[in-house]
């Protein structure tokens, strides 16, 4: 009898910590769809590719349940605003990181939350499109001058 007092207490603890955890999620994710960008995607296109969108999620591992872009083969236009994901927008401006990781571009970026968003493509279009991000985002001279005084 005392066995499954203890059972139950635990199977109650455990079901609390999964509320608890699903609530964080979904507060988190409406922060996210909250904020809606916006960017012309009939601007001078600096970069066009046909890339894999391997997922978007958080950037602490957390699930993010509304899909912002399906997975798959996508087209990736990056115009002097914005890198356009299929119909998911980053702004420039909210991108905090672009590196190239396991043959994967990481893009790390801030709507109401740190997100990321992996694309994949042959190495020579990835390190492009790195460059084009890195090279318009509006705090590129700070980041330069930070790298060289290391």
């Amino acid at each position: 009898m005392r066995f499954w007092w203890i059972v139950g207490a635990l199977a109650v603890l455990a079901a609390g910590a999964l509320l608890l955890m699903e609530r964080k999620i979904r507060l988190r994710t409406r922060r996210v769809l909250a904020e809606q960008p916006s960017a012309d995607p009939q601007a001078e296109r600096l970069v066009e590719i046909r890339m894999r969108h391997a997922g978007t999620g958080f950037a602490d591992d957390l699930p993010l349940p509304a899909m912002l872009e399906e997975q798959g083969e996508v087209n990736v236009v990056c115009t002097a605003q914005a890198v356009f994901v299929g119909r998911m927008i980053i702004p420039l401006a909210s991108v905090e990181d672009a590196a190239i990781s396991r043959g994967s571009l990481r893009l790390t970026w801030r709507r109401g939350e740190l997100l990321e968003t992996v694309l994949e493509a042959p190495g020579h279009d990835l390190e492009r499109l790195r460059r084009e991000i890195h090279l318009r985002q509006p705090n590129v001279v700070e980041k330069l001058l930070a790298m060289v005084q290391k």
